[in-house]
């Protein structure tokens, strides 16, 4: 669209301007119609090799560019007067300065338009610069998020591991296999910013059934997703940050277990838990729901993230894409 106006507009000025400049003036009666349809198309095209010329001028970085622009407009100008006005019109004397000045402004009113467009046009390109830093920065993080192993997790995990082996525990394959597919998962979804909400709820089923391993009886989930929305899409590993959250914020035990529910509401897929807050809050890693929502953001997609909490519930609703 923004190539189709730098085509178009100098069309239309080429046109319309001699066309108000014809009809504003009391001359232009008595006429004859073909000569003034010629006057028309001499001024139209003359209108329009003057906007080129001024674009072309006023690309040259030079200290002496105004000087330069002031000539060449000043050449332009007396080069169609005196082709013009005095061999082929032969426009009287009274009105030759006239037609001097109209140029003068017409080539103002270019300078202008065409300044105004620059301007625009750097600002678009300011922006897409900044959109893009920030979604490289984005990526980044989500890198990190991906290739990086947390080392307490990871202890945790083959601590408790150990144990189940220790103990013939009848899960320890299933735990292996969950281990296993949860690193593998959030190492290779490392190509879009997006993913299906299928392959989320992959990463995020092997995660909470090592987290329920360790925390045997202390955390139950509860996963209710309809198949159609399998298939939308939702950011990268987002889920498994909010469960994250869960376990960062909250303390688990038998006696007050966490209550991990997981369900799509209409646009949105869900993950709501029971409050029971730590005393003290780990360091906290990863993206991050801030960084969530920027991910949104970034997508164009408004009232991607809602939050909704109180003393008995902490949720929070990410929209499908």
């Amino acid at each position: 669209m923004k190539k189709r106006i730098h085509i178009i507009l100098p069309v239309a000025l080429a046109i319309i301007l001699p066309g108000l400049n014809f009809f504003s003036i009391s001359e232009t009666s008595g006429v004859q119609p073909d000569r003034f349809a010629e006057k028309w198309l001499y001024a139209s095209i003359v209108l329009y090799i003057l906007w080129y010329i001024l674009q072309s001028v006023s690309n040259i970085k030079t200290k002496y560019k105004n000087l330069i622009i002031t000539s060449v407009v000043a050449s332009f100008v007396f080069i169609v007067y005196a082709f013009f006005a005095l061999l082929i019109f032969k426009i009287p004397s009274a009105i030759k300065w006239v037609f001097i000045v109209k140029l003068f402004f017409a080539s103002v009113l270019f300078f202008i338009i065409q300044y105004a467009l620059k301007a625009n046009q750097n600002i678009s390109k300011l922006q897409l610069e900044k959109e893009q830093i920030l979604i490289e920065n984005y990526k980044v993080q989500l890198q990190e998020l991906r290739t990086k192993v947390d080392p307490h997790f990871l202890f945790n995990s083959f601590n408790t591991l150990r144990t189940m082996i220790r103990n013939n525990h009848p899960s320890s394959e299933q735990f292996v296999m969950s281990l296993s597919n949860f690193y593998r998962l959030t190492l290779t979804l490392n190509k879009t910013s997006t993913t299906s909400l299928q392959e989320e709820i992959d990463v995020l089923k092997s995660y909470l059934f090592l987290i329920q391993t360790r925390k045997e009886g202390a955390v139950n989930v509860l996963m209710d997703i309809e198949d159609d929305v399998l298939k939308k899409q939702i950011p990268t590993l987002s889920l498994q940050i909010l469960a994250e959250n869960c376990f960062k914020h909250n303390r688990t035990s038998s006696s007050q277990p966490l209550e991990i529910k997981i369900y799509n509401d209409h646009d949105y897929i869900v993950l709501k838990n029971n409050r029971l807050p730590k005393l003290t809050v780990d360091g906290i890693s990863g993206l991050g729901l801030e960084n969530i929502a920027q991910r949104y953001k970034l997508l164009n997609i408004p009232d991607g993230m809602v939050k909704n909490s109180n003393d008995e519930f902490f949720e929070v609703k990410l929209k499908l894409i």
